[in-house]
């Protein structure tokens, strides 16, 4: 277990799990630490951080029991809590990402003991599609103890405008503010050699079109619809570049749809991709494909824009509606696999100065909307709002 020494931080943030395998919560937490130079809590199940250990450095890991309770609900007993308190005691502010788990209700009890505001992040957890499964369970954790940790919240902060509007069913407070979450431009300069790069990798034709999906390959993120939807189309000197590690979806599989469309020579399952590899292929690309179920912010085509590659999203997708105004992409109605085909012919038979043009538009809202530096700035800001206006009521309560 990672101990942190503290005593120069003063906002913690709290949250599960964060490890390598929990996606994009542990990024954005990340980013969160570094603009608020913050410590970082998670309630970890003790199996799991055992097998992969922290998602980055300087983690206070409470190591939560392989029993259900610690599994299910990252329940810790008190005795491996004492460190993790004692940041709390020495923080002027507290931050809770995700909720539905025992640490939501620690950090209340962190705040209302040590007298300091906190925030909640929910990272899409307020998503009506969240409640579609084990609905009960949840409904019920909402009613009893998630709509006061809302009310109660300095501020509640969504990564969109998207995501805010979809959690006005549980949560209309004047405390909600939308940040989105910050991506590093890509440099482009080496973007002929990569799109030279990618299609001798995948035998491909100078003057043929490449889509880019890259994420798991998880069912929410519907990888099978998305290549049954490039292979409907059939639109020639297209191709297909999916890249992403397995999770609950196999390689195999998506190989297997291909080849029964007879499109395996165009739809190119690469498994997962990292670095400057993934980077080489995204600015090879012409466009970037989510037909997702849920993102509440979508680091990958946030990443995909910042280099400078026009997005085909689904309505799960919440950036879309940040990014409709600028015209860098399809923005789609709904979920249908219709849609979709219409969407990626119409991707296919742009020109390429029509595509590049769209890409442009889509990399300079990256550039203005999610700077690491304005991401900093308002979180500072906030930051500083939360404590002086809690300072001000407990001035009034005495």
């Amino acid at each position: 277990m990672n101990h942190l020494d503290n005593t120069q931080h003063r906002t913690v943030l709290t949250g599960i799990c964060l490890v390598p395998s929990s996606g994009g919560v542990p990024k954005a937490v990340e980013d969160f630490k570094q603009a608020l130079n913050a410590a970082v809590v998670s309630f970890t199940t003790e199996s799991l951080y055992r097998r992969e250990g922290g998602a980055f450095p300087g983690i206070e890991h409470v190591l939560t029991p392989n029993h259900w309770l610690g599994r299910s609900y990252q329940w810790a007993p008190g005795k491996r809590r004492k460190r993790a308190e004692a940041m709390a005691s020495r923080a002027e502010l507290i931050s809770c990402d995700v909720m539905l788990r025992y640490h939501a209700l620690w950090v209340r009890s962190m705040a209302r003991r040590f007298d300091i505001p906190y925030w909640f992040v929910p990272h899409g957890q307020l998503d009506p599609y969240v409640y579609t499964y084990r609905t009960l369970v949840k409904k019920v954790w909402i009613a009893f103890f998630g709509k006061r940790l809302l009310r109660e919240a300095a501020h509640v902060i969504f990564a969109t405008e998207r995501e805010k509007e979809k959690a006005e069913w549980v949560h209309r407070g004047d405390n909600r503010r939308v940040v989105h979450w910050p991506v590093d431009l890509m440099a482009t300069t080496r973007r002929q050699e990569a799109r030279q790069a990618t299609r001798s990798r995948i035998g491909a034709k100078e003057t043929d079109k490449v889509l880019v999906f890259l994420g798991r390959l998880h069912p929410m993120k519907r990888p099978l619809e998305t290549i049954e939807a490039f292979c409907r189309l059939r639109a020639r000197g297209t191709h297909l570049v999916m890249m992403g590690m397995e999770n609950g979806i196999r390689l195999d599989q998506c190989r297997e749809l291909a080849d029964q469309h007879g499109m395996s020579d165009r739809v190119h399952v690469l498994g997962p991709v990292f670095g400057e590899e993934k980077n080489e292929i995204l600015l090879g690309g012409d466009g970037y494909i989510s037909l997702s179920i849920r993102e509440n912010f979508g680091y990958t085509a946030a990443e995909s824009l910042s280099a400078g590659l026009p997005v085909i999203l689904s309505p799960g997708n919440d950036l879309g509606k940040d990014l409709q105004p600028r015209g860098c992409g399809w923005f789609l109605a709904d979920d249908r696999m219709d849609t979709a085909v219409s969407a990626i012919a119409e991707w296919s038979e742009s020109s390429t100065e029509s595509l590049l043009a769209m890409g442009k538009r889509g990399r300079s809202f990256i550039a203005e909307e999610c700077s690491f530096e304005r991401f900093q700035k308002t979180l500072v800001s906030l930051r500083v709002e939360a404590i002086q206006t809690h300072r001000r009521k407990y001035r009034k309560k005495s």
